[in-house]
């Protein structure tokens, strides 16, 4: 017959119950890699929406007379000003 692995080896544990620690860690892990990788491709995904939009827009100001766009660009940024946003640019 087999041995049996009760013997203690760490911290009041035997190896049988390390074994399950480890597998339930493993486990674990794993789901978190999931997870993460999970939350990169969302992020990626976001990102491209943003340079899709960012194109768009970029499209949209060229065909708005130059004029135009400097209004919009004051205006916004009195309204970031008054609510105390940081203006760029």
């Amino acid at each position: 017959m087999a041995k049996e692995t009760k013997e203690v080896v760490a911290g009041g544990k035997s190896v049988e119950e390390l074994k399950e620690v480890v597998q339930t860690l493993q486990a674990q892990m794993d789901q978190e890699q999931s997870l993460l990788i999970q939350d990169q491709k969302t992020v990626q995904n976001r990102q491209a929406k943003v340079l899709k939009m960012q194109g768009a827009l970029e499209v949209m100001l060229q065909l708005i007379p130059k004029e135009e766009v400097e209004k919009m660009i004051t205006k916004e940024a009195k309204n970031n000003r008054e609510n105390g946003e940081v203006v760029e640019g």
